[in-house]
């Protein structure tokens, strides 16, 4: 009799593991975190009618020109100096929507929101497709709207949500063989914003693999035989305005704004008690599954789209960046997580500690980015400097002044049935370039026919004026110094309210 016989066979051990404990663990933080997403979404929709972002006033008062019969692209040289800072397609979508809600943000904010839901959905089918995992499916997914930046964007009135929601739709559809789908769709994105061509490039790159260099360069040239028929008709419907804005928009700020420390502070601001600048697991989850992706052949195309999303991050920076630029490369890191999910959490030895060990810290950072000292800066209305009392007071204010003011947030000009005079980034920017002459707004406000001006800072504050370069524009370009100056000299400080500060002339 052997050895093993004597001492009977040897039955492998039940392998012991924490995966399923955390699993468990990060499933609950992720379904917490779509809740709160549905919340902020709720809140923003239902409930908080101002502005939230800087950028929402802008589309609106275009939406609401072109509803009333307007051009997306006017003259920038004559007011009220309407300057279009995208292609057309979100601004006619807005305008259709705000003939039915008038002067608000609810259309383009829901705009939004269903594309953030809609971005959610094709990473689930993208990992899904990919995997057959459904909890990795659904953890990429989850993982999309718990992103504190996700949870901001998708509840404001702004282009990103929708120009991705294309996009990774385009890809979706490519990878599932309905490449006659995912053509147009592809097309909507470029057309929505103009550096949404990442998913494009990688649909292509990864076709040529599959099929061939012959059978992708003869979908590739459908592909931009449709781009290029929609953009030469945007052009030809806006009698060239479409060229004109969008080349003056490139040559001033496109690609010249990004320095160091600027990508410093989107990425991590140490001791800043904002999620939106601490949410450091999120990076390192998407670092090291981009990395995996160059071993793992199946994701390399997911890791050829997250390249050239970084890439036009990288050189696309301009004048009044923001985290709207990380949008896209972070999502296609939450895809390449699920992909990494669904094999590595099937697999035993390093691989799976490894895993686990990066579940803990995004559990870690979900934990944190919810507790009570975070959570307002998590949901935008929640922030301090979004008072809905200041909001409505400024509109009163407007409203019984009457005729035009100089306001910040042009959305809150708007909403008290007045035209704003002037955007006052866009028009500080048109400015710089020499595309308009300000002269005649400088002498306006050294008149005092402005008979209010509403700021988001105090200009007469001896910091502010500290932090403030000589001759330069104000608050990261957003107001021409021939318009401050002015108002510090012939202005005076008549109301605080919250983060407004209202001038009066003396």
């Amino acid at each position: 009799m052997s050895k093993q016989s004597d001492k009977g066979e040897h039955k492998p051990r039940p392998e012991t593991s924490l995966m399923p404990v955390i699993s468990a663990i990060l499933g609950a933080l992720v379904t917490l975190h779509i809740l709160v997403f549905f919340l902020h979404a709720y809140q923003s929709l239902a409930l908080y009618r101002y502005q939230l972002d800087y950028g929402e006033g802008p589309i609106l008062q275009i939406a609401l020109n072109v509803a009333r019969g307007g051009e997306i692209y006017p003259p920038v040289d004559r007011p009220p100096y309407l300057i279009a800072s995208y292609v057309p397609l979100y601004y006619l979508l807005c305008a259709l929507g705000v003939k039915l809600t008038g002067p608000t943000f609810l259309f383009g904010r829901l705009l939004s929101v269903l594309s953030a839901v809609a971005i959610a959905a094709c990473t689930a089918l993208i990992v899904l497709d990919r995997t057959k995992h459904r909890f990795a499916a659904f953890l990429a997914a989850g993982l999309i709207l718990a992103m504190p930046h996700f949870m901001v964007w998708a509840t404001l009135m702004r282009v990103d949500m929708l120009a991705l929601a294309f996009s990774v739709a385009g890809l979706c559809f490519f990878l599932r063989g309905w490449r006659w789908v995912g053509i147009p769709s592809f097309a909507l994105a470029a057309l929505t914003r103009r550096t949404s061509i990442a998913g494009m490039g990688a649909a292509f790159v990864g076709y040529a693999r599959e099929r061939g260099l012959l059978a992708a360069v003869r979908l590739f040239a459908a592909q931009m035989l449709l781009l290029f028929a929609l953009i030469a008709a945007a052009v030809l419907a806006t009698k060239g305005g479409l060229y004109h804005q969008l080349s003056l928009h490139t040559a001033t700020s496109v690609g010249k704004a990004w320095t160091w420390e600027q990508l410093r502070s989107l990425l991590w601001v140490p001791g800043n008690p904002s999620p939106l600048k601490l949410w450091p697991a999120y990076f390192v989850v998407t670092a090291i599954a981009a990395l995996w992706s160059a071993f793992h052949r199946p994701s390399r195309i997911l890791l050829l789209y997250f390249l050239l999303a970084g890439a036009i991050f990288l050189t696309g920076g301009r004048i009044g960046s923001a985290h709207n630029y990380l949008l896209e490369p972070t999502a296609i890191g939450a895809m390449m997580f699920g992909v990494m999910w669904a094999v590595l959490s099937r697999s035993s030895g390093p691989g799976r500690t490894g895993l686990m060990v990066l579940a803990g810290l995004l559990a870690v950072q979900m934990t944190w980015t919810l507790l009570p000292p975070h959570l307002p800066e998590t949901l935008s209305i929640l922030r301090p400097r979004f008072d809905a009392r200041a909001s409505q007071r400024v509109i009163d204010r407007i409203r019984e002044t009457g005729g035009p003011v100089l306001c910040e947030d042009t959305g809150l000009t708007l909403a008290a049935g007045e035209e704003p005079p002037l955007m006052p980034f866009e028009f500080a920017m048109m400015a710089r370039a020499g595309a308009l002459d300000p002269e005649s707004v400088f002498e306006k406000v050294r008149e005092g026919r402005y008979p209010l001006v509403v700021l988001r800072f105090n200009p007469l504050d001896p910091r502010e004026i500290d932090l403030h370069p000589p001759g330069d524009d104000w608050k990261a370009g957003r107001w021409p110094d021939g318009i401050i100056s002015q108002v510090r000299a012939r202005y005076r400080l008549d109301e605080e309210l919250g983060p407004y500060f209202i001038f009066v002339p003396r």
